[in-house]
């Protein structure tokens, strides 16, 4: 099923990823995201693959070939915190700052929980900020169960 176009002449994909990203529907912005290499596929934003930059140059009238990938140099390095990269990306996926009292925070309130969210977040990951921020993980609540719809899952036998 192929989505319709919005007024803006974009998918409804591309503009929730544009806009999730924090890049504004406009051909200036986007074309200056697509110099500095804010924007480039497989990179940044999350969801920003092949098509939708191909559909995003077309939009802003560029050719989604010439356009070279960011140097090293133009790319925001992860902070030099002793997190892995992997935690480091997760964690910036997820709008969590890098500090060890928002990660704290993150994983008393149950926004880290490994295998259920953030996607890529697993035990690994949630020893290593755990050892960092210096919580224990047993004393860490349990992830809330998934609402069941009434009726389902809660049979009694007999």
């Amino acid at each position: 099923m192929k989505s319709g176009l919005l007024p803006n002449g974009l998918s409804r994909r591309t503009t929730n990823c544009l806009t999730k990203a924090g890049i504004p529907i406009a051909k200036k912005a986007i074309i200056k995201a697509l110099k500095t290499g804010k924007l480039y596929p497989y990179r940044w934003p999350p969801n920003y693959g092949k098509y939708t930059h191909v559909e995003v140059c077309r939009w802003v009238g560029t050719d989604s070939q010439t356009l070279s990938p960011p140097a090293q140099d133009d790319l925001a390095p992860y902070p030099a915190n002793g997190l892995s990269y992997r935690a480091n990306r997760c964690l910036s996926r997820s709008a969590i700052l890098a500090t060890k009292r928002e990660v704290r925070y993150a994983l008393r309130t149950g926004v880290l929980v490994p295998g259920k969210r953030p996607s890529n977040y697993g035990p690994q990951t949630h020893a290593e900020l755990c050892r960092w921020t210096g919580v224990n993980p047993a004393t860490l609540a349990p992830a809330l169960p998934k609402h069941t719809p009434s009726g389902v899952g809660n049979r009694s036998a007999g």
